[in-house]
C-alpha cells in the first residue's frame, strides 16, 4: 500500500496541472465533423468516449466553456432543423470534444484578426466581405473568452467577429 500512494500523488497532481491549463471560454461553434458515426465527446481531453454528437446532415451547436491544448471543453449541444430553429437538447453535460471538428458558418460583414484577444491588441487583419463575397477559409484553433483563435492562411489570431447560426444573417 505505501507504494500505491506516490502513484495516487502523481495523478492527481497531472490531474490539476490540466485543470489549471484550461482557459474559460463562452462561446457557440458548430459541429463541422463528418464522420457518420458522429463527433466523440470525451470525459477529459483525450479520455474515455462518453457520448457521440450524431446528427447527419443537420446543424449541431455546442456551448463552448473552455480550452485545454487541442480540445475544447462543452457543457452540451443543440441540434437545429428547419423545422425547429430554436433547437432541441442533443447532449447535456459536461465534456472535451477535439477543437479541429468544430468551425462556424461565416465571419460577419467586417472582421478583424486580433494578435490577442482584446479589443485593445494590435490589428493584424481587416476584411470586408459584403454578403456574396467569397468569405476567407479559417481553422478554428482555440479560444479565449468570447474571442476565437482562428488561422486564415498564414495569418493567426483572435476574433469575435463571426456567426455560428445557419439559418440566419448575422450582423
Amino acid at each position: 500500500m505505501p507504494r500505491l500512494l506516490p502513484a495516487v500523488l502523481a495523478i492527481a497532481t497531472l490531474a490539476q496541472a490540466a485543470q489549471a491549463q484550461t482557459v474559460a471560454c463562452d462561446l457557440k461553434l458548430n459541429v463541422i465533423d463528418q464522420d457518420p458515426a458522429g463527433l466523440n465527446v470525451r470525459s477529459s481531453p483525450g479520455g474515455a468516449i462518453v457520448a457521440a454528437l450524431k446528427a447527419p446532415g443537420e446543424w449541431v451547436e455546442v456551448h463552448v466553456i473552455g480550452q485545454s491544448g487541442a480540445w475544447a471543453q462543452i457543457d452540451g449541444a443543440t441540434l437545429y432543423t428547419e423545422d425547429n430553429a430554436g433547437g432541441s437538447p442533443l447532449y447535456q453535460g459536461r465534456g472535451w470534444v477535439a477543437f479541429g471538428k468544430l468551425g462556424f458558418e461565416e465571419f460577419d460583414e467586417h472582421v478583424r484578426i486580433f494578435a490577442a484577444p482584446s479589443e485593445d491588441s494590435r490589428i493584424l487583419l481587416k476584411l470586408h466581405t459584403p454578403d456574396g463575397t467569397k468569405q476567407p477559409k479559417a481553422d478554428v484553433l482555440g479560444c479565449s473568452g468570447d474571442y476565437l483563435r482562428v488561422r486564415i492562411g498564414a495569418v493567426v489570431g483572435w476574433t469575435r467577429d463571426y456567426c455560428d447560426n445557419q439559418f440566419t444573417t448575422c450582423v
